[in-house]
């Protein structure tokens, strides 16, 4: 009996790859760190029924390619990268790891605002470099007591209020238009009923929402003015939520005192494209903030078994697209 195709078009954790291989269902064609274009694997996508992406896009075009897919498994939870609105015409479960790298992210968001609060980089830039100043030259900001606003109060949002309120000590606001005032105090948050004020009062501001059409440039100009001065705005999401020349012209112009950035419109952000980069105030990586051994694992591991779970005919745990069901 011929087995069900897979194809891992780019490296993932080798505990996705095990689950997959562990299996007399499938047979996994994995490209592992392989540089390869979606004409290299064509004539596998002919016969797969499964495919698991990270970061590689999946079009229209490559769905057409491939007749018998039966699921689309993304490694992560952001599917920019997957044409949804052609794997919902062919009522194709899109699926997500939605809890793989939750805990991931959240260190980085506190990881961003203690390296703005406390000057890391420019501390350790200076060291490293020979200069030994005076402590006042480095003085920053205790977390404990200061107020930091969520928006988006998910599966991150939520894991950064707890860390935030319990570990710190910090006030937690929240903004998030699909859930209720008794889920955020569940979750350690007040929820308020607007933007607006939230970016008002809080001296960190923390983007962990999905870019949607709703959410594309939520944070600009108007609503970066409308910050404290002493404030610092966080995005370990997606790139695009914060409108990056208004970021820029608020950084430049003091309207804000510093910013952690870990997504961006263009992926790589260069030197000399990338104004922000040029920016001392800035706490930049390169969309790294899911980046752990412990997530990269899990988020292996649930997309694999998505996969495992609809080839035996079960309905996935975690569809983006669940009304193909209906």
């Amino acid at each position: 009996m011929p087995k069900n195709k897979v194809i891992v078009p780019e490296h993932i954790d080798k505990s996705g790859i095990n689950v997959l291989e562990a299996s007399d269902l499938v047979e996994t064609v994995y490209y592992d760190d392989k540089p390869v274009s979606p004409d290299v694997y064509a004539d596998d996508l002919k016969e797969a029924v499964a495919v698991l992406v990270r970061i590689k896009d999946f079009n229209r075009e490559m769905i057409q390619r491939a007749p018998n897919l039966k699921i689309i498994a993304k490694h992560g939870v952001g599917v920019d990268n997957i044409d949804m609105a052609a794997a919902t015409e062919r009522k194709i479960p899109v699926t997500i790891t939605s809890t793989g790298n939750s805990d991931a992210v959240a260190d980085h968001a506190l990881g961003f605002m203690l390296s703005l609060s406390r000057n890391l980089p420019k501390a350790d830039a200076d060291l490293k470099s020979g200069q030994f100043t005076r402590r006042e030259h480095y003085t920053g900001f205790e977390l404990g007591g200061k107020t930091v606003g969520i928006i988006g109060l998910g599966r991150i949002g939520t894991r950064v209020a707890k860390r935030c309120a319990l570990g710190f000590g910090m006030n937690v606001i929240a903004y998030d238009p699909f859930v209720q005032s008794d889920y955020a105090e569940k979750h350690h948050a007040r929820l308020l009923d607007d933007l607006e004020s939230l970016l008002k009062t809080s001296d960190y501001v923390t983007v962990h929402t999905p870019l949607t059409e709703l959410t594309k440039n939520m944070i600009g100009e108007k609503e970066l003015q409308s910050m404290k001065q002493d404030a610092f705005i966080l995005n370990t999401a997606r790139g695009g939520i914060i409108n990056e020349t208004a970021l820029y012209k608020a950084l430049k112009r003091g309207w804000i005192r510093g910013a952690g950035l870990d997504a961006y419109v263009k992926e790589p952000p260069l030197p000399g494209e990338n104004p922000l980069l040029e920016l001392d105030n800035i706490v930049v990586t390169p969309h790294t903030a899911g980046g752990t051994k412990e997530a990269a694992e899990k988020m292996a591991t649930l997309a694999a078994e998505e996969i495992l779970r609809v080839l035996k005919g079960q309905l996935p745990e975690h569809p983006i697209n669940p009304e193909i069901y209906e």
